[in-house]
């Protein structure tokens, strides 16, 4: 692969109409002094409608990765965004005819489509492209992206000779082609992934699937069995609170019955007695006074609170008109007569109680 000149890129990426020339040059330059990778700058042209189309820098060629003592040269693509380095860009592993996707490299996915760590946290100043090509080699050294079948007696090269267009993503079209191998990486001891190891390779998919499957429904199991002791405690504490409600109603169940009791044995006793009123006065054993004169002083002293509340009813009522100022009067001055009676016999009561005199 013939080495690119300054001139080169630079027109190159003056037609992608990049927005950030001077940081995606530098970072293009870092990435050809790279010994991890044997790349080109390419375009790729991307039709928007049927009239207008634009150009994507894209880097085409092979990452080196070393697997089980074996170097390896994995095709990939790497398309810029247009606003590079600030955004991501979009990076495919391109298997040849005689290659295949594996499905035992989580970092890969079946269309090819890179989807390492370092592509999901890129973040400008700190992501480039030289550090991409580093982390994809570190990658596909733990599990290659792809495998070939190939005949014992006729080896072959595991990486492309011949690199054919396949569909980008967002619309672009990748069309380039090699007639030969990539050349500047040592090769001395490059090999091939041969069937076995894609027999293990299979076989330790098979393993994780069912591994995880397991581990899923051992998930499940767990869930199920917290959610059911939970209901259990659940169930446990409501019957202990219905227990507790259930306590208390038959306590105030008794308490009502003793009230019910009492109050029926005092309706009793009230009702086998006969309080029997003479001469508008209470009961004579419901107030016991030491001299008759004290029980006289009470029933004026009564009888005079009540005519001063009358009197304090007839003002009231000749207020809100209730009577005539005629009814008032004849009331007021029979009242008036009879307290002022009352309140001349309490004082001549209290002298001969011996009582102080208000």
């Amino acid at each position: 692969m013939a080495k690119q000149s300054q001139s080169e890129i630079d027109q190159m990426i003056q037609r992608s109409q990049c927005i950030n020339r001077d940081l995606v040059r530098r970072d293009i330059i870092q990435v050809f002094q790279s010994y991890q990778c044997n790349l080109i700058l390419k375009l790729n042209r991307y039709n928007l409608n049927e009239r207008n189309s634009k150009e994507y820098l894209c880097l085409c060629g092979t990452v080196l990765c070393e697997y089980k003592g074996n170097r390896y040269n994995i095709p990939i693509e790497i398309n810029l965004n247009e606003n590079h380095p600030y955004k991501s860009p979009i990076a495919q592993v391109k298997p040849t005819s005689n290659m295949f996707i594996s499905p035992t490299n989580k970092d890969v996915q079946s269309d090819g489509t890179i989807i390492i760590n370092y592509l999901k946290t890129w973040r400008h100043p700190t992501s480039d492209l030289s550090n991409l090509i580093n982390a994809m080699s570190q990658s596909f050294s733990l599990s290659p992206p792809v495998y070939s079948i190939s005949n014992i007696n006729q080896p072959t090269t595991p990486y492309p000779t011949n690199i054919s267009s396949m569909p980008m993503p967002m619309g672009m079209i990748s069309s380039y082609s090699h007639s030969n191998i990539y050349p500047g990486i040592d090769r001395g001891n490059q090999g091939e992934i041969s069937q076995d190891i894609y027999h293990e390779s299979l076989k330790t998919a098979v393993l994780d699937k069912i591994r995880n499957r397991l581990n899923e429904l051992k998930d499940i199991e767990k869930v199920e069995f917290d959610s059911l002791k939970q209901t259990e405690q659940y169930l446990n504490d409501g019957e202990k609170k219905l227990q507790s409600l259930i306590n208390q109603i038959q306590q105030k169940q008794i308490q009502t019955k003793n009230y019910i009791t009492s109050l029926q044995n005092k309706t009793n006793q009230i009702s086998q007695k006969s309080f029997v009123k003479k001469d508008n006065s209470i009961e004579n054993d419901a107030i016991i006074f030491p001299a008759p004169i004290y029980k006289k002083l009470f029933q004026i002293f009564a009888e005079e609170h009540a005519v001063q509340d009358l009197l304090y009813y007839l003002t009231d009522g000749l207020r809100k008109r209730s009577i005539s100022l005629d009814n008032y009067l004849k009331h007021i001055r029979e009242l008036s007569r009879k307290q002022f009676i009352l309140r001349a016999t309490m004082i001549k009561c209290r002298q001969v109680a011996g009582l102080p005199i208000k």
